[in-house]
């Protein structure tokens, strides 16, 4: 049952969210290529990206922080939460949650105000949307396969 779960995990993000899995597989090619760490979670690609800038992810793969632990189970769970979002809605993920994201997450002006007013970065929808969604459905562990090189 697992194995039917994941292969039609796999291949609803490669369908129904393939604008989002062709922008993540690219990235990911790139940081394999360049030698970074990866492993699987949850049928989920992971890469530990050189990027100094925060963890994302893209259709079925998330490219988590270089100062990211392993131990560090919730923003795993968090990024896991964001393919969820993938999966329903689909070619609507980028305009809907991935936009509205980068900008939270990356524009001055919502950094200074989250500073100012102490406003928590998980507080608007496409994050609270994803913790949810990464409670409800990641697991606490790693996959453990051939694949793991940390």
């Amino acid at each position: 049952m697992e194995k039917l779960r994941r292969f039609l995990y796999v291949f609803w993000q490669w369908t129904w969210g393939l604008p989002q899995n062709l922008v993540g597989g690219a990235l990911y090619l790139y940081y394999r290529l360049k030698g970074c760490p990866h492993f699987s979670y949850q049928g989920a690609r992971v890469v530990i990206w050189t990027q100094k800038s925060g963890s994302m992810s893209m259709g079925h793969f998330l490219f988590m922080h270089p100062n990211w632990k392993p131990y560090n189970h919730r923003l795993l769970s968090h990024e896991y939460g964001h393919t969820i979002q993938s999966l329903i809605l689909g070619p609507m993920y980028l305009p809907l949650v991935g936009i509205p994201s980068i900008i939270w997450a990356g524009l001055p002006a919502f950094e200074r105000m989250r500073e100012r007013t102490h406003r928590s970065y998980y507080s608007v929808y496409p994050e609270n949307w994803a913790n949810h969604f990464g409670d409800r459905f990641a697991k606490t562990h790693v996959d453990h396969d051939p694949e793991i090189r940390l």
